[in-house]
């Protein structure tokens, strides 16, 4: 059986990660790609083709099937997870291998880490979040679920960060806090 894999969305997270997947340490027989934006479809990203909207996804779908979520915006991610809930996907972490994580990390399904990244030990990433390139998250730091960590990220010990976060470029936090659900913290 061949591997595939559906990478859904084909913005900036999605080219992402057909630019580098190299970087991740997966390799796939065959790529597609899935995006809502029907002038997208047709088109190829780093030789792989989008090949229908989100919604075609019935037409790709097999057991055992891997996907990527190719998105930032929590909310968004939210809305297109529900969409495709019927469907069994694998969503296998993919973490650069420019990226430090410390032993002693756990990282969720479907969470994508970019080159730069330092994670400390202790540190909890939760399901379907982006750490984009040059974040540092400290000891014992968590991150929910569907979060987005913007380039620059730098978070302090013992930092929560609870579901659907969005922070903004080069933002900060101090040790011991957390940040509400579904909060947006500027750059």
């Amino acid at each position: 059986m061949k591997k595939k894999l559906l990478i859904l969305g084909a913005g900036d997270v999605g080219k992402f990660i057909a630019y580098n997947y190299e970087q991740f340490g997966i390799r796939f027989d065959w790529i597609g790609i899935l995006d809502d934006d029907s002038q997208k479809v047709g088109q190829k990203v780093n030789g792989f083709e989008v090949i229908g909207k989100i919604n075609d996804i019935e037409n790709y779908y097999e057991e055992g099937q891997k996907a990527v979520v190719g998105l930032a915006d929590p909310q968004t991610k939210i809305k297109i997870l529900e969409s495709i809930s019927d469907y069994d996907f694998e969503f296998p972490a993919f973490v650069s291998d420019k990226a430090w994580l410390s032993n002693g990390v756990t990282v969720g399904g479907g969470v994508v880490i970019y080159p730069g990244v330092s994670i400390n030990h202790g540190s909890r990433i939760g399901d379907f979040t982006l750490i984009n390139m040059n974040c540092a998250l400290g000891h014992d730091a968590v991150l929910g679920k569907h979060c987005f960590l913007s380039p620059g990220v730098n978070l302090a010990g013992f930092t929560t960060i609870e579901d659907g976060v969005l922070m903004g470029i080069g933002s900060a936090t101090k040790q011991s806090i957390t940040i509400g659900k579904h909060s947006k913290i500027g750059g």
